[in-house]
């Protein structure tokens, strides 16, 4: 990776975010549009980065089953992070699409089981598809976003899956929000009635709490 590659996937310049709260699209837009900047080599050392903030942070620290997701595009790579969930002995849930508005999980053993899923989804591994109640079953959710807040509120890709399966979520459970530094915002973000807020954002630059005041209000 070049020094010019690295300082385009690292820049940190905040987003330049609309100001209409009704439009979702016109965010994604913005932000999906700066992940373009990003090459290959820097989205993979972005998920190095986040294997070394995850564990100086303490983020898996006695867990015994976490639910993660396997990224695609142009999104920081989860892959370190998966293996060296896999490395700890950690049971490793990652989403099994199915068609349509289904919901369910897999499995995640070895890097190696997976495979391609089709056009514009995350690889998945073969094998039994569990029911989307199996969340309930892991102790930390971490999912993908395109934008979070100060406040907790995230942005996704649309269609609502994760703000569905985190409604079947052990209560108490917390969820983490992977996402580029520059896509963690001081900005308000557009929000529905059915959209989840998470604990914490991780970066490959920090791992930081978000606020959980007035979440209740805002709801």
């Amino acid at each position: 990776m070049t020094d010019a590659e690295h300082d385009t996937a690292y820049d940190t310049t905040e987003l330049v975010l609309p100001s209409d709260l009704h439009d979702k699209s016109a965010f994604r837009h913005v932000a999906l549009a700066r992940r373009r900047l990003t090459t290959p080599e820097g989205r993979e050392t972005a998920g190095e980065r986040l294997v070394t903030v995850a564990m100086g942070s303490g983020l898996f620290d006695g867990l015994t089953t976490v639910a993660a997701y396997v990224s695609m595009g142009t999104e920081v790579s989860t892959l370190p992070l998966l293996r060296a969930l896999l490395s700890r002995h950690v049971r490793v849930l990652v989403p099994r699409l199915g068609s349509g508005r289904d919901l369910g999980w897999g499995v995640l053993e070895r890097m190696d089981e997976l495979a391609d899923a089709g056009e514009r989804r995350p690889r998945e591994p073969e094998g039994e598809v569990l029911p989307a109640e199996t969340i309930a079953q892991a102790e930390l959710t971490i999912t993908a976003a395109v934008l979070v807040n100060r406040d907790g509120w995230r942005l996704g890709r649309g269609g609502g899956w994760y703000d569905r399966m985190l409604e079947l979520r052990r209560p108490g459970t917390d969820v983490t929000a992977v996402v580029w530094p520059w896509e963690f915002v001081d900005h308000e973000l557009p929000r529905e009635r059915h959209d989840m807020p998470v604990d914490g954002v991780l970066t490959p630059d920090g791992f930081t709490r978000v606020a959980q005041s007035d979440r209740a209000r805002l709801r």
